[in-house]
């Protein structure tokens, strides 16, 4: 099996380890969460709780990364052409851009799954 051929589940893959780091690393402002009562426990009373906030994007960012990969694996196995080219060259992007702002983090792993995308589609499912 190619590499190629499983790049979504390598993105489905790295929101999941994201979402457990973020659980662990987080847990205490899950707990806040809980214990405010979850319904409206990010902003109570107008005032923006930033580390519940941060919290939250940081778990549901993890989410559409799950979401994303598994589009792109559903794609590979129905659309007989390659993943489009500009979503390896963003993925390639987003790592260069948070890991020169973050360097301690994993956004330098979007990089390889960019080129995987932009280069590693076989001759016969290149577009054409």
């Amino acid at each position: 099996m190619k590499l190629y051929e499983i790049s979504g589940w390598l993105l489905v893959g790295i929101g999941m380890v994201h979402n457990a780091l973020g659980v662990v690393m987080g847990w205490p402002y899950l707990v806040e969460i809980v214990q405010a009562g979850v319904w409206n426990s990010i902003q109570p009373d107008g005032e923006l709780m930033f580390s519940r906030s941060t919290m939250l994007w940081f778990l549901l960012v993890g989410c559409f990364w799950w979401l994303l990969g598994g589009l792109m694996q559903a794609w590979l196995q129905t659309v007989p052409t390659s993943l489009p080219r500009w979503l390896g060259w963003g993925l390639m992007t987003a790592g260069l851009v948070v890991g020169i702002l973050l360097p301690i983090s994993g956004a330098w792993l979007f990089i390889p799954l960019g080129l995987l995308v932009v280069y590693g589609a076989p001759l016969a499912r290149q577009d054409v």
